[in-house]
């Protein structure tokens, strides 16, 4: 009897942790899948997607720029929320800061589940966005920021390094100084700015001043607001050739001035013999540098704004996003600027 008794023992205690080991292998095998990454948007069905309300804020269409990103968005989301949709609601605040803020508020009112937002100046709309932010609703800048020392915040910027397309302009120039006036001691040169207190002007600016001022040949004459459009720049352009006997280069915080200033410099019969740099690489101004009457540029892709768009919504998905998203940018001159003509620029 006492045999048996240890045989029922011992086939209890072998049940017992049979059924212990299960359940701690099928515990595992939970934890397990709850740490496995979630599958990407663009690899479920569309029906198994969430589907999105984005808020689109811009601060203008009037320069091209702007108007190519509207464009590209109508384009790549012309749908609705139905099955794993995103909707996006494009605002245009008309060049006026006060609109912005105004269409972020409505936005925010509305339940959007989140904002891509252009800032119109980098401290313009930090009260708006705090206002997003109070709602939980995420927003994300693209191209600009907004100014970091404040409680606005950003879930992420996407956008070009502005500083490092300054640079890159900005020793583009002095190459085409040297080649075009190799014998020359000083060279006297203008800057056209951008909007004031807009990330992309202050660092393009910013890049400008530094690399200029370490070359010894350069007299900068002066420094004038073009405001980013072809009309104010072109004005400019024409007091500084009556007030300068001579200037040999002209360089800009983007191509919209740069035009401006080459149609002055044509109306005065001196395009192609002043040096003329821009920044953005739209193609208006690349059909012009073809022709010889501006020298270079520096092209970054409207396209980032879809990226703005799929990095919110990867936010919005549960993906812990990078602080910055930078994109590509390409220098632009004479040897290579038919060659981006051929590809079909996009704006």
């Amino acid at each position: 009897m006492k045999e048996k008794k240890s045989d029922k023992q011992r086939n209890f205690s072998i049940k017992f942790f049979s059924s212990i080991a299960i359940l701690y292998t099928i515990c595992i095998l939970c934890m397990t899948g709850c740490r496995r990454a979630q599958p990407l948007r663009q690899d479920l069905p569309a029906n198994e997607r969430e589907s999105y309300r984005i808020g689109l804020s811009l601060p203008t269409t009037q320069l091209i720029y702007r108007k190519a990103m509207k464009e590209l968005v109508e384009a790549a989301y012309p749908g609705t929320q139905d099955d794993g949709g995103i909707e996006i609601l494009i605002y245009d605040a008309g060049g006026s800061q006060k609109q912005q803020n105004q269409d972020i508020l409505e936005m925010t009112d509305l339940g959007v589940d989140g904002i891509v937002l252009i800032p119109g100046t980098m401290e313009g709309c930090l009260s708006s966005v705090e206002y997003a932010n109070t709602k939980g609703v995420p927003v994300i800048t693209v191209d600009n920021r907004i100014r970091s020392s404040t409680s606005a915040r950003a879930v992420s910027f996407v956008g070009a390094d502005h500083y490092s397309m300054g640079k890159d302009a900005a020793t583009l120039f002095l190459r085409l100084l040297e080649e075009q006036y190799p014998e020359k001691e000083i060279w006297n040169v203008i800057q056209l700015t951008g909007i004031p207190d807009t990330s992309g002007a202050i660092d393009r600016g910013q890049a400008i001043a530094d690399t200029l001022s370490g070359n010894s040949r350069i007299r900068l004459l002066g420094s004038y607001d073009g405001e980013f459009t072809v009309i104010n720049a072109k004005s400019v352009m024409e007091d500084c050739l009556v007030i300068f006997d001579e200037i040999d280069g002209v360089i800009c915080q983007n191509d919209n001035m740069a035009e401006g200033c080459y149609l002055a410099l044509k109306e005065a019969d001196k395009d192609g013999s002043v040096i003329v740099v821009g920044i953005d690489g739209q193609k208006s101004t690349l059909e012009i540098m073809a022709d010889g009457g501006i020298h270079g540029t520096v092209l970054q892709h409207p396209s980032m704004i879809l990226d703005g768009i799929h990095h919110l919504c990867r936010y919005l998905d549960g993906n812990t996003l990078d602080e910055n998203y930078i994109e590509p940018t390409d220098i632009i001159d004479k040897t290579n600027v038919k060659d981006y003509l051929e590809h079909d620029l996009t704006w």
